[in-house]
């Protein structure tokens, strides 16, 4: 049997590591993690669930955006820009950093949650409203789980560009724009039901009126992807204007009585995405129950975007990344699209995707 210290090691380079592919400072450093013993002793201490490579590299970022002083911060392109050194020399300034700043980066770990607040991934919510809206046109009671800071819950509110098309809201101060893959046009993203009331579930809601917890946030994008943290900074600007109610607690007891206090016969739909991945591999089945639970009082859609290490305990094996949902009175999920991690592509699920289909920055001056 394989220790803890291996186990985690193979978290930054075992078959299902993540590769990081936007950035190339990762795809780098995540060799190094692996093979020092003392950086892995420190992440024995997060807290459950916690993925420990998404956990360590935002740690670290937090800390330099922070402004602690360290060569390291050189091969950064989020902190000095076009002037970053390449990646391949890195590995050095990363173990001296997390020497010297042994007890800072500890105390992160054992304290922090990975709540990346992805905009993009709003793209998988906004294909599930008007997969709805296909069926219904009743105004529908929108719940994320995992909400962290709780960007998403603006889904009506921003505008879309998917590949040379576009959708919500005109006018928008946030466009979300995603490359289209597939031999067809996208799938129509309007129209959308009414929303009747938006609430997030998070283990820790994160205010985002708070510096540090938007600095925090910032460290959970990856260096190199800076359209992604204007992206971020446009949508945590349109939240402070009317913040998400956001219920602090764990999804397995929250979601059966948010179940009952919703007005019963109306629509609903629970959304998630790489939230499941978090949930401690004996709490999935419970954390799958309760979101069903929300069903019993009206009709139940669900849609998530979780990976292929993460499905839902019905959803059928599928390595691709897929938006899934399934709908009132029926069991068995069925895939939408295919869709990037991180929201930057989304495919027709007949589409070959490259293995890099790289990223599409067509309207990053809208959000800047």
């Amino acid at each position: 049997m394989k220790s803890e210290l291996e186990q985690l090691s193979e978290q930054f380079v075992g078959p299902s590591a993540e590769h990081f592919p936007t950035s190339p400072l990762y795809q780098v450093l995540r060799h190094t993690v692996a093979e020092q013993p003392a950086i892995l002793e420190m992440l024995l201490h997060r807290r459950p669930g916690q993925q420990a490579p998404y956990l360590f590299f935002a740690a670290v970022q937090y800390l330099l955006l922070s402004g602690v002083p360290h060569p390291l911060r050189t091969f950064y392109p989020s902190l000095v820009g076009a002037r970053s050194r390449g990646p391949e020399q890195a590995s050095p300034a990363l173990v001296d950093f997390c020497e010297t700043y042994h007890d800072d980066l500890d105390r992160q770990i054992r304290t922090r949650l990975v709540q990346t607040n992805v905009v993009r991934r709003v793209v998988g919510l906004r294909l599930a409203l008007a997969e709805v809206a296909k069926t219904s046109s009743a105004p529908i009671h929108l719940i994320e789980v995992g909400a962290s800071a709780g960007v998403h819950s603006h889904v009506d509110r921003f505008g879309y560009l998917i590949g040379d098309r576009r959708y919500g809201l005109d006018g928008a101060t946030v466009t979300v724009d995603s490359r289209w893959i597939g031999a067809h046009p996208p799938p129509a993203l309007d129209p959308i039901p009414p929303i009747a009331t938006r609430v997030g579930i998070d283990l820790n809601p994160v205010p985002t009126a708070d510096a540090d917890q938007r600095r925090w946030l910032r460290a959970l994008v990856w260096p190199e992807n800076e359209s992604d943290a204007r992206l971020l900074d446009a949508a945590l600007s349109s939240l402070a204007a009317d913040p998400p109610a956001i219920i602090a607690g764990d999804a397995i007891e929250v979601c059966p009585r948010l179940g009952r206090d919703l007005p019963p016969g109306e629509p609903r739909l629970v959304f998630h995405a790489a939230t499941r991945m978090h949930v401690p591999l004996s709490r999935r089945a419970a954390f799958d129950e309760a979101i069903d639970s929300i069903g019993k009082a009206g009709p139940l859609y669900h849609a998530w975007q979780e990976p292929a290490t993460a499905p839902h305990f019905r959803q059928v094996a599928d390595e691709r990344p897929i938006l899934v949902m399934h709908g009132p009175g029926t069991s068995r999920p069925e895939p939408l699209v295919q869709i990037d991690g991180h929201g930057h592509w989304v495919a027709a699920l007949d589409a070959v995707v490259p293995a890099s289909p790289g990223l599409k920055a067509a309207s990053d001056s809208a959000n800047r």
